[in-house]
C-alpha cells in the first residue's frame, strides 16, 4: 500500500494518507497493508528512506499517559475543596 506523509522538525510523521496531497515536502512510502505505521504513525522517524520505530519516545508517551491518568481531575480537586469546608 501506498502511503503520503509529512514529517515535523524531529522526522517523525506527523500522520498519513493514501492520496497525494502535494503539499511540499510529501513523502511517498510502500508498506506493508498490516504495517504498524498505519495505526501508530507519531511512533515512527524516516531516516535514510526508511520508517523506524522510535522505542524510546513510545516509552515516553508511555509515561506521560500514565502521569496524565493518575493526576486526580478538576472534579476530584474541587469535591476535595468542598469536603474539607
Amino acid at each position: 500500500m501506498k502511503i503520503y506523509f509529512t514529517l515535523d522538525e524531529n522526522n517523525r510523521l506527523t500522520g498519513w494518507q493514501s492520496n497525494p496531497s502535494n503539499v511540499d515536502g510529501e513523502i511517498e512510502l510502500e508498506v506493508d497493508d498490516d504495517h504498524e505505521v498505519l495505526q501508530r504513525p507519531i511512533i515512527y522517524r524516516y531516516i535514510d528512506g526508511e520508517l523506524i520505530k522510535d522505542k524510546e519516545y513510545l516509552e515516553k508517551l508511555k509515561e506521560e499517559y500514565k502521569r496524565e491518568q493518575s493526576r486526580p481531575s478538576e472534579l476530584d480537586m474541587l469535591a476535595s475543596a468542598i469536603l474539607e469546608l
